[in-house]
């Protein structure tokens, strides 16, 4: 039953981090857990494979409908893979409480500026100019870091940001999800010496992750405007910043 209980979960999980353009670590490694896997050796690496896979199913459904910046993507995508293992080497140096606290401080922010974006157009692509690819490869090498401290694809903060930085929410989402790739499966070798894998769960929850990713790219793709998206993604980081919190708390 757990096996199946967590397969299902995780399915429904990747429905909506894939409609999100996102891989599904930075919800499933909370959520993860509250079963009482153990983080570092456990979730971390076991979430970062199922990000690469959920982000690799999510941006092949968006690159058949045309909505990814390859412009964006490809940069950053460099940039995210080359950076991301440097904050799994910094994890040993920092307490993992204070890595959890730092977390629900960015999902809170990060919440409240996707609950109040720049005003979104999805009737017209927006201009984009170089000078913001600039910008968000800056922010991408920050957030990779960051992101794999925290033992997460570096997506759930670099969505919001192209976000802030001119892109609507599905452009974001569509460019993301290619982003998203490869960091997830950089930090996943880094922690892989170490991981400890249940190969079942991992097979089941594999394959139900990659069917859910790419069920939700494909709805928000034909279904999702870029308002709706924000603002589901803002509900989708209170609450875990809630349940975060309380779990330190206890």
């Amino acid at each position: 039953m757990l096996y199946a209980g967590i397969s299902l979960l995780l399915l429904a999980l990747s429905f909506l981090s894939g409609m999100m353009g996102l891989g599904v670590a930075f919800i499933a490694t909370p959520v993860l857990g509250l079963f009482g896997f153990e983080l570092k050796h456990v979730i971390m690496p076991w979430s970062l494979w199922l990000n690469g896979l959920t982000a690799i199913s999510g941006a092949i459904a968006f690159a058949r409908a045309k909505m990814i910046d390859w412009r964006t993507a490809i940069p950053l995508l460099i940039i995210t893979t080359i950076l991301a293992p440097v904050g799994v080497w910094l994890l040993q140096f920092v307490p993992t409480t204070t890595i959890w606290w730092i977390y629900v401080a960015v999902l809170v922010f990060m919440a409240y500026r996707m609950a109040f974006p720049p005003k979104q157009d999805d009737s017209q692509a927006p201009q984009i100019s170089d000078g913001t690819r600039v910008k968000g490869g800056i922010f991408s090498g920050l957030i990779s870091v960051f992101a794999g401290l925290l033992g997460v694809g570096p997506g759930f903060l670099l969505m919001p940001t192209l976000v802030l930085l001119g892109y609507t929410a599905r452009l974001a989402a569509a460019t993301n999800s290619v982003i998203v790739t490869l960091p997830s499966f950089s930090a996943f070798l880094t922690h892989l010496p170490e991981a400890q894998f249940d190969w079942l769960m991992l097979v089941l929850t594999s394959i139900a992750s990659v069917i859910g990713a790419q069920m939700g790219a494909r709805f928000m793709a034909k279904r999702v405007k870029s308002l709706t998206l924000s603002r589901l993604f803002a509900v989708a980081l209170v609450l875990l910043a809630i349940q975060r919190g309380y779990l330190l708390l206890q």
